[in-house]
């Protein structure tokens, strides 16, 4: 799973949100791939800075710290604007690394637009997917991704109304 897939589910190997408790650290959400870190490191990089690192906000949550491809993590930008958090954009040259190096993340960066999904764009994909598998599954050679051959797409639209 690529960095991008893994934040776009909401980061499941974060915390999920919770009340703060008394004393507890300051939480933050990141979202997008930061760049010149991997996802471990820059994670780090803010418990370092003594934040706790959220897949949701609660009422600890500070800050959102937004990467490249931010935008996908529709949920992460709800809890962003219902929680009146400040966004970090991590995206400008240097900015982590600047920011990792004073000790402090500073927000006040306009958020990303979440990405508007197409019930149409997910319908296809979803069918593409379903063609690749039953493809693979009966020997036919296709790539993960990218164009599907017509004529495999005949064969599978051919069994599946033979099934029906």
């Amino acid at each position: 799973m690529t960095e991008a897939e893994q934040d776009h589910q909401d980061d499941a190997g974060e915390d999920d949100a919770t009340e703060a408790e008394p004393g507890a650290r300051p939480t933050v959400m990141v979202s997008g791939e930061i760049p010149g870190y991997e996802w471990d490191d820059a994670r780090g990089a803010v418990r370092n800075l003594g934040y706790e690192v959220v897949g949701r906000a609660d009422s600890s949550t500070v800050l959102i710290i937004c990467g490249e491809g931010a935008e996908r993590a529709t949920k992460k930008l709800q809890d962003a604007v219902e929680y009146g958090l400040l966004c970090f954009d991590a995206t400008r040259p240097g900015a982590f690394r600047d920011a990792v190096c004073a000790g402090e993340f500073r927000g006040g960066d306009p958020l990303p637009e979440p990405v508007k999904v197409d019930a149409q764009a997910v319908k296809a994909k979803s069918e593409a997917q379903a063609i690749r598998d039953w493809a693979k599954a009966q020997g036919y050679t296709v790539n993960a991704k990218g164009p599907i051959p017509a004529s495999v797409r005949h064969a599978y639209r051919v069994a599946a109304k033979q099934a029906a």
